[in-house]
């Protein structure tokens, strides 16, 4: 495998859209070099990470520090490069080191936050998120991602209460925001809020009309209700998009029986037939 690719761009274009820092820069020729190594290797080492070549992308971030060991971009690239192949010890110290270059650094608080959560330390993950959120960036997508986050992070380890209020703020900020529609309509029905839940798989799929796992969860949420033309209409239209059904509806319970028995229903004959693959 060709480990190489040629990057160009204009170097001095780039001067322009990113001032160094006069109070840290180093003069002289070789000092220059470099910094213009530095950018360069970075800059192949995005390319190679867009072709889904980590660890030529890792390799490239490496010498781009090497060349400049105060390279906050260089650090957090590779940082994100290493959570791609799950290496995401390496992937905190990375962004550890970015944050102690620029304390104000509100993507690495954000990346490390992530890369807290995949390894399910949570009390570090929430502390990460909202450390973006401290910093009061002037760019309001900052928020959004670490509300966002915090959000699926409590979500996920069943603190709905304050999964909900977080999803809440990205649409107070993005009121298009598909996924936290989608997530705030997840911990909704966990919580058996159906109405709410049916609203907001409907605004998903409003805002996405081959949501298939909006129609399923929505699906679903009509049984709840035994409104059973609805949740007929919305498990075929999933099923169709390409969703599977049954093994979606596995991860919630046993069988059909299952949910009758713990809901106290009886769902209609074809009904139970989709959702237990005999009703072809």
């Amino acid at each position: 495998m060709n480990t190489t690719k040629e990057a160009e761009f204009d170097y001095q274009t780039y001067l322009k859209e990113n001032r160094p820092d006069p109070a840290r820069i180093n003069r002289g020729p070789k000092a220059r070099q470099k910094r213009r190594e530095a950018v360069v290797c970075n800059i192949r080492g995005l390319s190679h990470y867009e072709d889904g070549l980590y660890d030529c992308a890792i390799e490239d971030f490496t010498k781009a520090i090497e060349a400049k060991p105060d390279f906050v971009e260089a650090y957090n690239n590779r940082g994100i490069a290493y959570m791609s192949i799950g290496e995401f010890d390496c992937a905190i110290e990375d962004f550890t080191k970015a944050i102690a270059v620029k304390p104000d650094f509100a993507e690495g608080y954000n990346n490390r936050g992530v890369a807290y959560a995949e390894k399910s330390e949570i009390e570090s993950a929430v502390e990460d998120f909202k450390a973006v959120i401290g910093l009061k960036s002037d760019d309001e997508s900052d928020y959004i991602e670490a509300y966002y986050n915090l959000g699926l992070v409590y979500a996920k380890h069943g603190k709905n209460n304050l999964a909900i209020p977080n999803f809440n703020k990205v649409l107070q900020l993005k009121p298009d925001e598909l996924d936290s529609y989608s997530n705030r309509g997840i911990v909704y029905y966990n919580q058996g809020d159906y109405d709410r839940a049916i609203s907001d798989y409907s605004k998903a799929i409003q805002l996405k009309p081959d949501h298939v796992h909006a129609y399923h969860n929505r699906g679903e949420a009509w049984l709840h209700l035994s409104e059973w033309d609805k949740a007929r209409e919305d498990l075929a239209t999933a099923k169709e998009k390409g969703e599977d059904i049954i093994a979606a509806f596995r991860n919630d319970y046993e069988s059909v029986a299952d949910f009758e028995k713990k809901n106290d229903v009886n769902l209609p004959d074809d009904i139970a037939a989709l959702l237990e693959g005999t009703g072809e």
